[in-house]
């Protein structure tokens, strides 16, 4: 991992941007009929949280027949008024979904979170594959472990797919806010797989309707846009004023279906807690199924009765805001003193809408190979689902990620977490994966220099002016 710079910026890690990625050599396996059962469960998840994220921003059913709160969507940040009934080139709205997983107490995977805005962690697992590959080769000749060779067929496909009306080769970029970002190797890794160029807001321009690309040569219209920058800096002129990250008239663009931005700005919305507490009605309505699998159980504050009983029996439960944000999010009620138990009382009755509690479950452990010696740690599966024409493709694996501690109750890389390599172990036998084990001709990658975005054409003439001089 360190010969290929796999780096990962933990914000208040001394070693910030060169802070190495961490990948246990104990993958972490699940039997295929197992998953299957998972795989089926989360087809079904991206299907109906497709449907909620056209219902939220289109017709508006489900406030309007009483399944959701209309507080639960208009108190949330995630809902963007500005794209509010706008209509899309694909037939699916949400296009990449991610979903973080654990073990419940049941033997069971519950889903712990759903990522849709810029859903990131698909570049990492894809590098701890190829790492695993290299470094342990004689465990895949012994162990049928299903390869992402599939997926990734399909990931390229549905960026193609995605395209305008009537575009035969669209001009694809994956758009990154920078190499501060925390995961800003993944996008620079996704870049160079995929063979799409990385450009950044300011080097796209929107001119008569459509987006340009700021190449050595010319404007070259973009048609596809891969984000992975957050919703309200996508555009400056409609969305946060200050933000440098964007570009400014996308959203008018986007209007006319000029072009397409994976996933929709405005798809954050769906990151919401509180919504948990009605998914099962919501799939009854929308599919007339119920949940295949298993969320933890949720109360949500806006409602008198749900409110009452969170705040009389607040120290068994987590108490968590409906939408991320860089205040403290999630309260462990359970380890709270009296004085900041109050205070979060205080805010709940203050703001109720706001606030989700979460009963406290004992996710289960996997083992973790530290300082010579195998030692449980808690867990998260991150797995991922990518939209096709007939429905979602589930990645088989995906990222898990290991508690830094033992005693960690959070999960996460920016508490300085590790990595495993998530295998789904098979009784057939499985082709081998290697990083050129798909098929190229999806490829578009930069033929010309002239064809550069004109920030790293920029960039590589003052590294090569440097360097002659130093020479």
């Amino acid at each position: 991992m360190d010969e290929n710079g796999v780096t990962y910026n933990v914000y208040n890690d001394p070693k910030g941007l060169h802070r190495a990625w961490d990948l246990s050599i104990v993958p972490f396996l699940i039997h295929d009929k197992e998953w299957l059962t998972i795989e089926k469960g989360l087809k079904q998840r991206a299907e109906l949280l497709n449907l909620i994220l056209k219902d939220l921003y289109g017709k508006r059913e489900l406030i309007k027949n009483g399944i959701v709160p209309h507080e639960v969507l208009f108190a949330h940040r995630g809902f963007l008024r500005q794209c509010d009934q706008i209509k899309y080139n694909t037939s699916k709205d949400l296009l990449i979904h991610a979903a973080d997983l654990a073990r419940g107490p049941d033997g069971r995977m519950w889903v712990v979170n759903d990522r849709t805005q810029a859903p990131s962690g698909l570049g990492y697992a894809l590098e701890n594959r190829f790492a695993m590959n290299k470094a342990a080769s004689n465990l895949f000749n012994g162990i049928n472990v299903k390869q992402p060779s599939d997926f990734f067929q399909d990931y390229n496909q549905m960026l193609i797919d995605a395209a305008p009306k009537d575009i035969d080769n669209p001009n694809i970029v994956i758009l990154t806010s920078g190499p501060h970002n925390e995961t800003y190797f993944e996008h620079a890794y996704m870049s160079s797989f995929l063979g799409y160029p990385l450009v950044k807001g300011n080097d796209l321009v929107v001119r008569n309707g459509r987006v340009w690309m700021k190449s050595l040569k010319e404007l070259k219209q973009v048609h596809v846009i891969l984000r992975r920058v957050d919703d309200v800096y996508m555009d400056p002129l409609e969305l946060r004023e200050d933000s440098y990250l964007g570009i400014a008239g996308i959203l008018d663009v986007i209007r006319q279906k000029n072009v397409s931005i994976v996933n929709p700005i405005g798809s954050g919305v769906l990151e919401n807690s509180g919504l948990i507490p009605f998914m099962n009605a919501i799939c009854k309505y929308f599919l007339n199924e119920e949940l295949l699998l298993p969320q933890i159980a949720s109360w949500w504050c806006g409602q008198e009765k749900e409110r009452n009983h969170v705040l009389k029996n607040i120290k068994k439960y987590v108490v968590k805001r409906i939408d991320r944000s860089n205040r403290e999010s999630i309260y462990f009620c359970e380890f709270l003193n009296e004085a900041k138990l109050n205070k979060l009382k205080e805010e709940i009755l203050a703001n109720p809408y706001r606030f989700v509690a979460q009963a406290k479950i004992q996710f289960s452990t996997a083992p973790e190979f530290i300082e010579g010696k195998l030692e449980p740690r808690k867990i998260m599966c991150r797995t991922f689902a990518i939209a096709k024409k007939d429905g979602y493709s589930i990645m088989p694996g995906g990222l898990v990620r290991v508690a830094a501690e033992r005693e960690n109750l959070i999960v996460s890389n920016q508490r300085g977490g590790i990595s495993k390599d998530f295998w789904i172990v098979s009784d057939t036998q499985q082709n081998y994966f290697h990083n050129y084990a798909w098929d190229n001709t999806f490829r578009n990658p930069v033929s010309d220099i002239n064809d550069l975005p004109s920030h790293t054409a920029e960039n590589l003439f003052w590294s090569g002016r440097y360097l002659g001089g130093v020479l």
